[in-house]
């Protein structure tokens, strides 16, 4: 639209929001602008925070005391007690910041007090006078960690004074369990250096050699279910079947397995004497029971004869089992197979049980397992003597007679000697 003097009227928007934002009300000349009782509310409401900004200021500004440990005797026990007494510290203003001081909120105490505190001995537990008394744990500090049990074979290193004995007492499993597990050459003379398989527990450690499934060897060293070598932690062979041939050369270990009777070889002392004492002296498993200590040997006969007549032969000679078993009845007369000395007579901790060893010169042959002794020490007997009755003393499994010869501390195979045993 366009009025007289040439304005052009722009068009209306119908959008635009044309109404007013606020609703103005007239003021009406001589009407006061809040009534009385509001005024007066507000004016207090003005002067209680003014107050409060006042009450605020001055528990910032004010000083915190602290209370400060000192030591007191006290008059009953004769002992110093801590007495707590305020004292104010004030730190000092961090730089920058507009406050004239900032007060320390936390409790102080100097290290003198502690050291007197922690030396103050504590008071009687049936002490009611005393006003201070310190209670302190005196447990030890130091923890002993249980040793954790193996899960692997591992290797030891013979030292000089080392045996199967005494590795197996110290590895805590049974020296079958280290004999079963290594070479025989080990076993019956091991030497400072040998590297020794120690088994994590009993059993058997073993090399596969040849095509055996893992039933045919779990059977072998006495274990019915092969599952039980097939799950064992100390395998990784979960999920193979018992008829699984392993390949030849693999290491396995059979939990509780067992190989075959072990006879140990107690230790031989042989020197040969000088004047009085001219010829052998022998002693033999010095510090058992039935040991003779150092006895004169004189020798022995030149004729050999069977310890055992009508026994059964059951066992022969092996590296591993260092003489023959013959089997009889409870009871039956062992003989001395040659003349000569008894060095040993009593009960054996090597597995022999009841033994006898006679010493003929530079030989010396055993009687194990006997039901009893009918010898003494140093005592001299011949050839055809009985020494003791057939029995099943010791690490046997039924009466008979084990019997070695032995050259001085090495055996040897006794059919070699006395052909007709166990006839």
């Amino acid at each position: 639209m366009v009025d007289n003097n040439g304005f052009v009227e722009p068009p209306i928007d119908p959008i635009a929001d044309t109404n007013p934002s606020l609703t103005i009300r007239p003021f009406e000349l001589g009407q006061p602008a809040l009534p009385g009782w509001r005024r007066t509310v507000g004016l207090l409401s003005l002067l209680a925070a003014a107050g409060l900004t006042i009450a605020t200021t001055i528990v910032l500004l004010t000083p915190v005391s602290t209370p400060v440990a000192t030591l007191t005797p006290d008059p009953v026990n004769q002992q110093v007690a801590p007495t707590l007494e305020p004292t104010t510290e004030v730190v000092a203003p961090t730089p920058g910041t507009d406050a004239a001081f900032i007060p320390n909120l936390a409790p102080t105490i100097s290290t003198e007090t502690i050291s007197l505190i922690l030396n103050v001995p504590p008071a009687p537990v049936n002490d009611t006078t005393s006003t201070f008394a310190l209670e302190r744990n005196t447990y030890n500090p130091f923890t002993i960690v249980p040793e954790r049990p193996r899960n692997e074979v591992i290797q030891y290193d013979a030292v000089q004074g080392d045996s199967i004995y005494t590795i197996a007492d110290r590895f805590d499993i049974q020296p079958e369990s280290i004999a079963w597990s290594n070479s025989r050459s080990i076993v019956l003379v091991l030497r400072p250096g040998d590297v020794v398989n120690i088994p994590p527990v009993d059993g058997v450690y073993v090399q596969v050699i040849g095509s055996k499934t893992i039933a045919e060897i779990a059977a072998s060293y006495q274990v019915t279910d092969p599952n039980v070598v097939i799950d064992s932690e100390y395998n990784d062979l979960f999920g193979i079947a018992p008829d699984t041939i392993l390949p030849s050369g693999t290491w396995l270990f059979i939990p509780g397995g067992k190989g075959e009777d072990i006879t140990w070889n107690p230790g031989v002392t042989v020197e040969s004497g000088t004047g009085a004492r001219a010829g052998f002296v022998n002693s033999f498993a010095p510090g058992d029971p039935g040991s003779c200590g150092s006895v004169d040997n004189p020798g022995g006969g030149a004729a050999w004869a069977n310890p055992l007549p009508g026994s059964s032969f059951v066992r022969g000679f092996s590296s591993f089992h260092t003489g023959i078993d013959l089997s009889a009845s409870t009871g039956t007369p062992i003989r001395a197979a040659n003349s000569g000395v008894v060095i040993f007579a009593g009960w054996n901790s090597w597995g022999f049980g009841n033994l006898v060893v006679l010493a003929h010169g530079p030989f010396l042959t055993l009687y194990g397992h006997m039901s009893s002794i009918a010898v003494g020490c140093g005592q001299l007997v011949a050839a055809g003597t009985v020494v003791g009755g057939v029995g099943s003393t010791g690490n046997s499994s039924g009466p008979h007679l084990h019997f070695e010869i032995r050259n001085g501390n090495t055996s040897t195979d006794p059919l070699a000697t006395i052909p007709n045993l166990g006839l």
